[in-house]
């Protein structure tokens, strides 16, 4: 079998940054990519990533993975992992395949997995007319018209910001969300329409949409919606029995650490604020830093014999 002082599950931005961080540091590491694709697949680009704004998402990683290769330190596989044990002072992991590998400490860099609202027509348009980032694809649909998809409270707190894009803004209340009078007075005063109930569809020709369904049958005309998914972690995060925060997501300390000896966590999966590829990148090459340091640091120890140990100590 084998054996890897680093594996990454999750062959995304903070995977793939956290392993060339490692390959620079000699770190012997693989990356573990899921054939499933990417959460942001079907967006048309990567924004505000300097070097590389508006490429792909795919010609990002692609990239990196370039830049990776030419160390000769990690080595990148699509695959899927289905099983993760400690053995002794590491884990093993076993692929969907059938392949067992060996790794003193593991990433997980897996992200998350989106629960998209039950409205008809919305996956057809995800990433194009319905989007979940005004940073992200604000700019390119600037001056249309907007909805923002108002399912939990939170979001409410930043209708002040999408007006930053376009003056012709609606927000759709969803049936449960309780907006106090000021606040919605507030919101008007700045020329955004609320309407209440539940959407119902989205039409449209093919990915572009022009109206928002409403359950009552109203219809709305509207260019863009946006629209902030509830999130999970994936299966195999679940298995990991790791400690996680309120809202869902993996604890992680200062250092990446998560609440399980010898797993760090980075990425998505760590928080629920502003996902993005620069977040996620910095994130990864940060939690690579503290693998190296935590790997010299039980290196050193174990090269200490009780007697060197001894006169350490005095």
């Amino acid at each position: 079998m084998t054996e890897y002082q680093v594996a990454i599950i999750g062959g995304g931005p903070a995977g793939l940054a956290a392993a060339l961080t490692l390959s620079r540091s000699m770190m012997r590491t693989i990356v573990f990519d899921s054939p499933i694709p990417a959460r942001n697949a079907a967006s048309p680009h990567v924004a505000a990533f300097p070097s590389m704004d508006m490429a792909k998402p795919q010609d990002v990683r692609d990239s990196i993975a370039e830049n990776i290769r030419a160390y000769g330190y990690a080595e990148l596989k699509s695959a899927e992992i289905a099983e993760v044990s400690e053995d002794n002072d590491g884990f093993v992991l076993s692929s969907q395949g059938g392949s067992s590998f060996r790794a003193k400490r593991l990433l997980m860099t897996t992200g998350m997995v989106d629960l998209y609202p039950s409205i008809e027509g919305l996956k057809q348009r995800w990433g194009t007319s319905v989007i979940n980032c005004p940073f992200c694809h604000g700019y390119e649909l600037r001056n249309q018209s907007w909805g923002v998809y108002v399912h939990r409270p939170e979001i409410l707190a930043a209708a002040e910001i999408y007006r930053n894009w376009t003056d012709d803004l609606v927000m759709f209340i969803e049936p449960g969300i309780d907006v106090a009078p000021e606040r919605a007075e507030a919101i008007e005063a700045l020329g955004i329409r609320l309407i209440p109930g539940r959407i119902e569809a989205l039409e449209g020709d093919g990915a572009k949409l022009s109206e928002v369904v409403l359950r009552s049958g109203r219809r709305v005309p509207r260019d863009v919606l946006l629209v902030w998914p509830h999130q999970t972690q994936g299966e195999l995060v679940k298995s990991l029995d790791l400690p996680l925060s309120d809202d869902g997501y993996v604890k992680i300390d200062e250092c990446y650490r998560s609440g399980r000896r010898g797993i760090y966590a980075a990425g998505d999966l760590t928080y629920g604020g502003h996902q993005n590829t620069n977040t996620a990148i910095h994130m990864g090459n940060m939690a690579a830093a503290w693998l190296v340091f935590d790997l010299c640091q039980s290196r050193a120890r174990e090269e200490i014999n009780p007697e060197d140990r001894i006169e350490a100590a005095q």
